[in-house]
Order: C-alpha cells, then structure tokens, then sequence
C-alpha cells in the first residue's frame, strides 16, 4: 500500500507538535520546512530531481534544531546523506525559502569545526 504525503496543513501540524514537544516552538520554521519540501517534491515529481524530503525527514531536522538552536545547521545535518550536489541544491533552496539564513555562515561554521588537518582519512 502507498501512502502519499500528507497535506502542508497536517504536515505543518505535524512538524509544530514536534517542535512544541521539544519546548522549541516556531511555527514560522515549521511553515519554512514544509513549504521547502514540498518545492522539492514538486522538482521531484516534474522529474528535476532523484531525491525527496519526507515527513520523517522534517522531524528529524525539528529534533536537530532543538539540540543546535540554528536552523541551516539542523538542515545541514538532517541531508547529509544525500551526494553532494543534491544536499547543496537542497541547502541553496531553502536559503532561498527563509531569507533569514546565511548559507555561506553555516559552510564557514563547518570548515571551522572540522578543519581539514584534523581529518582520519581512514
């Protein structure tokens, strides 16, 4: 049985509880988040992209942003496990989404705590 996404309302109300649970409430975010994902599903769907954004993933990035309190960085962390081009895409959409986010302050944040010398090639 396949079971489609939900509607950006129940999905919004989804990520809200989630966020509420968690004492960080925002539903600006939340209404980021899903706007975010369903643009990426609509590339998706129109066949732009081989990857989506499901609920699932939107609460774990709601769990990330209350452990780092910073959207991009809750972002950032939640799509690492898509190649390279793909979460840069990702990333550029939803800066484009939330004005609000520095995507270049997120990459520095990142060089900054992993920087290259320190890195076990193995």
């Amino acid at each position: 049985m396949e079971v489609g996404y939900p509607s950006a309302q129940t999905e919004k109300k989804i990520v809200n509880k989630v966020l509420d649970s968690l004492g960080v409430s925002d539903t600006d975010f939340s209404e980021k988040l899903v706007n975010w994902a369903n643009a990426i599903r609509k590339t998706f769907y129109d066949g732009g992209i081989d990857e989506v954004i499901a609920t699932r993933r939107l609460v774990h990035i709601s769990n990330a942003f209350a452990i780092f309190r910073d959207r991009m960085k809750a972002i950032e962390m939640c799509v690492n496990r898509f190649d390279e081009d793909t979460k840069t895409s990702f990333l550029d959409l939803y800066s484009k989404i939330d004005a609000g986010v520095d995507l270049e302050e997120t990459e520095e944040v990142s060089e900054e705590e992993y920087p290259e010398e320190n890195v076990n090639p193995y």
